[in-house]
């Protein structure tokens, strides 16, 4: 089975991280190395051995056929994350006997919206990161995003650490760093809060008389960095399919408490109490958004800061551990997975 990955080498951006992350575990044969016009975060372009580099046009939307078009020959299958950059090359890959996968970013697929995604060519299967919004999506198969356990230094002091992620700021304060700014203003423990942007976008936490706050406003060449000497990622997230900081955080060995709502149950050992917020209207059309009160955000960190070090937290240690999915166990069902897209081109061969 010959695959070929599209992929970006941003070294900030989710896209290119959930690319390297696939690359890196599984048989990929070429790559084609989407670069974008006007990068906002460094990029790694030497990731990738055997790629090809092609430039994206935000015009249209499209990439060079002449480069994609000879890189897709030969090929069995090809994996994307969220987009192949260009919605023609569905039909480039069907033309050349080629199936095409796409794990899809629930939020940001068009295809069901009957003002801009009729007419926009499907891959062969859809993979979904989680369960959220199944019933709104093209149909497709639950593919969780894996990720290798890390073991990461905790250093002597005793306080709670607690980590938020604002990674590239999304629209309507995704990540949930407005609720978190309020209820720092509650929190009673002492605890030492980072907070962690790529592109200089960063909320001003303001000073507080129990809690120390770092702030890191520009992306790291080593994204482990961020979990390092970390306790608890805390991630008010209010929508979206799929969050690679709580996929690290919990690779790290961190626990990560997020808002009760879909899909942060299979994310997140601690879920903070939540509320249906507001409709948003995104690519996929309207997207339900989830708030969790700033108290209830405050309660959660200094409840955690009080078990650190007891049998609580080691307990929630566990099950954070116990929700991530791991390559050892999800390399071979992506390539069963895959393989049995390639059969059932060659069935009809």
């Amino acid at each position: 089975m010959r695959i070929g990955l599209i992929a970006r080498c941003e070294i900030a951006r989710g896209l290119a991280i959930q690319a390297k992350n696939f690359y890196d575990h599984m048989p990929v044969e070429k790559v084609l190395c989407v670069r974008m016009p006007r990068p906002d975060a460094a990029e790694q372009p030497s990731w990738y051995k055997n790629r090809t580099d092609v430039r994206y046009d935000p015009r249209g939307h499209t990439l060079e056929d002449s480069i994609v078009i000879p890189w897709l020959d030969g090929l069995d299958v090809v994996w994307c994350v969220e987009t192949p950059h260009d919605w023609r090359i569905p039909l480039w890959c069907k033309d050349l006997g080629v199936k095409l996968v796409v794990q899809g970013n629930p939020e940001f697929v068009r295809h069901m919206r009957d003002d801009n995604g009729v007419g926009l060519a499907h891959p062969d299967q859809w993979w979904w990161p989680t369960s959220w919004r199944l019933d709104k999506v093209p149909p497709g198969i639950v593919m969780p995003v894996p990720m290798d356990p890390h073991v990461m230094r905790r250093g002597d002091d005793m306080r709670l650490h607690v980590l938020h992620v604002i990674g590239k700021r999304a629209w309507a304060d995704r990540n949930g760093t407005e609720v978190l700014v309020q209820a720092m203003r509650s929190v009673r423990s002492d605890v030492k809060l980072t907070v962690c942007s790529i592109d200089g976008d960063i909320i001003n936490f303001s000073r507080t008389r129990y809690a120390e706050i770092v702030l890191r406003p520009h992306a790291s060449d080593d994204l482990w960095s961020m979990y390092e000497d970390q306790d608890v990622l805390v991630m008010p997230r209010r929508y979206g399919g799929l969050s690679l900081p709580a996929l690290e955080a919990s690779a790290a060995g961190l626990v990560v408490a997020m808002t009760d709502c879909s899909p942060n149950q299979e994310l997140a050992a601690v879920l903070m109490p939540s509320f249906r917020s507001s409709n948003l209207m995104m690519a996929a059309g309207n997207v339900l958004a989830w708030d969790t009160r700033a108290e209830g955000v405050a309660k959660t960190i200094d409840a955690l800061s009080a078990a650190r070090g007891g049998p609580e937290f080691e307990a929630l240690q566990d099950k954070q551990r116990g929700l991530l999915p791991t390559w050892d166990e999800y390399r071979s069902k992506y390539l069963r997975a895959l393989e049995a897209v390639c059969e059932s081109r060659r069935h009809r061969l």
